[in-house]
C-alpha cells in the first residue's frame, strides 16, 4: 500500500519492498545479496507484525558521517535513508493519519537503512517485545526515547544499536555511540554524540590518522568516555585478575545495570562489544550439584551469585540487537587459559562508572570476606549456607524501589530505608538462605555499603540486617549482641536491569 513516501508491509512482503526500494538511484542501487544482517534481524521478530517503510528519511547519524566524510568521496553517495518502523498490530493509511488510533501503544519501533552497499543496517532502537518468546528470555539495560512518525509522537524503550560502516566507525566507534546514546538519554550530566564527536578527544593528541577508522584500542576508548563525564575503569584478563575473578567482577557490573564494553581478539583482529545485561530463567539460580563448573570456587558458608556462569546479553555490531551468548573458558594444548566469545578470546573490559563512585567492586568483594567471615557475627558461627546478590545502585532508585513497589516488606522498615541517609550510589548485597534463593523470590537479608567510601574499614557499611538481627559495629569490630527486631524480608531487588516483568519498559 503506498502513501507517498511510506509503504506498508508485513514481515513475509518486507524483502520485497526493501529490495525495489534499494535498487532505486537514491539508495545506491544496492544489491540484494548484501542484506544478511537485516534478514537476520527480521527472523528474530514475531510474526504478526506490521511495518511502516519511511523513504526519503533524513537520519542524524547518517547525515554526520555524510558531511564529515563521505561527502568528500569522488564517487557520489546520497545522503537519504530508509526509516522501517514496526507495530504489533496490523496498520493502514487511516491508523498512520489519524491521532486517535493510539499508534504509540503497539510500536515496537525502528531501524534505519542507510545508502552504503556493504553496510546497510544503520542505528536501530528496538523493544524486546518485538523479539519471538525464545529470543527474550534476559533481563536487560532499556532506555525511552521518543519518536515522531507524521506528527505521531511514539514512545519506545529499547537499547541502541548501529552496524559500523568500516570508513567512519568500526566496532569500537560503534560500540561507544551505543553506550553514550543510553547514557545521554536517561541521565542529564551525560550527553549523546554525533559519531564525529565521538573521535574529537583524540584529534589533538594522537599520532596517527583517525578517518579512515581503524579502530580504537582500549586506551583510546577510555580516553573517549572519560571526557564524556565516565570514571572509566579497565579490567585486564591478567595475574590480577584471573578468569574467575574476571568473570565475577564482569557479573557484577552486569547486575548493576552499567553497560560494559568487552574488548575481543582474534585471528582477523581486534573486535568490540557491549555487555548489556544476563538471561532470566530458572537456571541462573544456584544448583546444589557439580553441573555448574565454577562450582569449585564456591565457600562452605556463601557465595555470590556472580559466581554462576550464565549467558549474557550482547549488543554486537555484526549481529542483530540482544544477541545471547557465553564467555566460555577454555584451556589450550600449552596450558594457557581464557575465555572466548563466538571467534574471539576475551582481552579485557571497560567499566564507565559514573562520577562520585569511588568503590570498585573487587573492594567490595574483600570487604564482604571481613563482614561474612567475621568470627562474631560471621555465616561460619551460624553454621547456616547463604547466597549473595551484589550490585551497585543509585539511592534514589533503591528509595523508589522501597516506597512504591516493594509492598510485603515490614513498615518498619521501609521507614528506616527511607529515612537512611545515603549518598548518591549504594552497594547494595541482599543475603538469602540456599534454598530460598529462587526467581521472584525474597531475601532475608540485607548489607548496604557506602559507595562513596575507600571500603577497607567496617565504617563502610551504612546497614547490615540478617533475618531478626540488626548488626552495629563501631568502625573496627562488631557489637557481640545484635538488635532483636521483626525478621527482615525485602523482595528481589530489579530496578538496575529490566525485563518481563516490567513489560519491557524503564523510569
Amino acid at each position: 500500500m503506498e502513501l507517498l513516501n511510506t509503504i506498508v508491509a508485513s514481515k513475509e512482503t518486507l524483502k520485497r519492498e526493501l529490495f525495489s526500494l534499494l535498487k532505486m538511484p537514491n539508495f545506491g542501487d544496492t544489491e540484494p545479496s548484501l542484506f544478511t544482517l537485516i534478514e537476520n534481524l527480521i527472523a528474530k521478530l514475531i510474526d504478526d507484525i506490521s511495518f511502516l517503510i519511511e523513504f526519503y528519511y533524513v537520519d542524524r547519524h547518517f547525515r554526520d558521517t555524510y558531511y564529515s566524510f563521505f561527502s568528500s568521496k569522488f564517487k557520489r553517495i546520497d545522503r537519504e535513508c530508509i526509516r522501517v518502523h514496526m507495530f504489533n498490530k496490523k496498520i493502514d493509511k487511516d491508523d498512520i493519519f489519524n491521532k486517535n488510533t493510539n499508534l504509540s501503544d503497539s510500536y515496537l519501533g525502528f531501524f534505519i537503512i542507510r545508502p552504503l552497499k556493504l553496510h546497510m543496517l544503520g542505528r536501530s532502537l528496538i523493544s524486546p517485545k518485538a523479539y519471538k518468546e525464545e529470543e527474550k528470555k534476559f533481563a536487560c539495560c532499556l532506555m525511552k526515547d521518543r519518536v515522531s512518525l507524521f506528527g505521531n509522537e511514539l514512545t519506545i524503550y529499547g537499547f541502541p544499536h548501529i552496524a559500523q560502516d568500516e570508513e567512519t566507525h568500526t566496532c569500537s566507534e560503534s560500540a561507544l555511540w551505543c553506550l553514550y546514546e543510553y547514557y545521554g538519554s536517561k541521565y542529564s550530566q551525560y550527553r549523546p554524540l554525533l559519531p564525529s564527536q565521538i573521535i574529537e578527544p583524540l584529534q589533538a593528541n594522537t599520532e596517527r590518522r583517525i578517518l579512515p577508522s581503524k579502530g580504537l584500542n582500549k586506551n583510546e576508548l577510555a580516553r573517549c568516555l572519560n571526557s564524556n563525564g565516565f570514571q572509566s575503569i579497565v579490567y585486564p584478563i591478567s595475574s590480577k585478575f584471573p578468569e574467575i575473578l574476571f568473570h565475577n567482577l564482569l557479573n557484577i557490573y552486569v547486575e548493576s545495570g552499567i553497560p560494559l564494553l568487552l574488548i575481543l581478539y582474534g585471528k582477523e583482529g581486534g573486535h568490540a562489544v557491549l555487555v548489556i545485561g544476563h538471561e532470566e530463567d530458572d537456571e541462573i539460580y544456584f544448583k546444589q550439584d557439580n553441573s555448574n563448573p565454577w562450582t569449585k570456587y564456591v565457600d562452605n558458608f556463601w557465595a555470590d551469585i556472580s559466581l554462576i556462569q550464565k549467558k549474557l546479553v550482547f549488543v554486537d555490531d555484526n549481529l542483530p540487537p540482544y544477541h545471547i551468548s557465553s564467555l566460555k573458558p577454555y584451556k589450550n594444548s600449552d596450558g594457557k587459559t581464557g575465555l572466548t566469545y563466538r571467534n574471539y578470546d576475551v582481552s579485557s573490559f571497560i567499566v564507565p562508572l559514573p562520577a562520585h563512585m569511588f568503590l570498585v567492586a573487587e573492594t567490595v568483594l574483600d570487604l564482604l570476606r571481613l563482614v561474612f567471615n567475621d568470627p562474631i557475627i560471621g555465616f561460619k558461627k551460624r553454621n547456616e549456607k547463604k547466597i549473595t546478590r551484589l550490585m551497585l545502585t543509585s539511592s534514589y532508585s533503591f528509595k523508589k524501589f522501597v516506597l512504591e513497589k516493594e509492598n510485603k516488606m515490614e513498615f518498619e522498615f521501609k521507614q528506616v530505608f527511607l529515612r537512611l541517609p545515603l549518598p548518591r550510589f549504594v552497594w547494595l548485597c541482599e543475603i538469602y538462605n540456599r534454598e530460598e534463593f529462587v526467581k521472584n523470590g525474597y531475601c532475608s537479608g540485607l548489607l548496604i555499603i557506602d559507595a562513596t567510601s575507600d571500603g577497607r574499614s567496617l565504617s563502610s557499611v551504612l546497614f547490615y540486617m540478617l533475618d531478626e538481627n540488626k548488626y552495629f559495629n563501631n568502625n573496627f569490630k562488631w557489637n557481640e549482641k545484635p538488635i532483636k527486631t521483626t525478621p527482615f524480608k525485602m523482595q528481589t531487588y530489579r530496578n538496575n536491569l529490566r525485563g518481563e516483568w516490567s513489560k519491557w519498559t524503564t523510569n
